[in-house]
């Protein structure tokens, strides 16, 4: 599995005031079945994919006193490749959504 996850401050309380249009300008789709106040999930239209998996993002608080939040992203391609969706998606958020300055710019992990 393609794992990439870093950590990013709001300027406010609201994930979707902060991040809606940003996902969309990436090209997901955001999920109001799956979503919350707590979480936001987006994934890629099925038109964009041009593997068997799909990119899936998840957003959620992890300090939502100092407004700090965990940008998830992962697909089910091998994490070895190189050039993956999922790696190309995560740099593409990691612009549009910076990271933390204390933050690692990406974390890749395993799972």
């Amino acid at each position: 599995m393609a794992y990439f996850r870093y950590l990013s401050n709001l300027d406010n309380d609201c994930l979707f005031t902060s991040f809606e249009s940003l996902l969309e300008k990436a090209g997901l789709n955001i999920s109001k079945e799956f979503s919350s106040h707590a979480q936001i999930f987006a994934e890629e239209p099925i038109q964009a994919v041009n593997y068997q998996s799909k990119v899936k993002v998840i957003i959620s608080w992890t300090n939502k006193s100092i407004r700090e939040c965990s940008i998830e992203v992962r697909s089910d391609e091998p994490y070895l490749q190189k050039n993956t969706s999922c790696e190309k998606l995560a740099i593409q958020l990691q612009n549009l959504i910076p990271p933390k300055p204390s933050s690692n710019q990406s974390d890749k992990t395993i799972t």
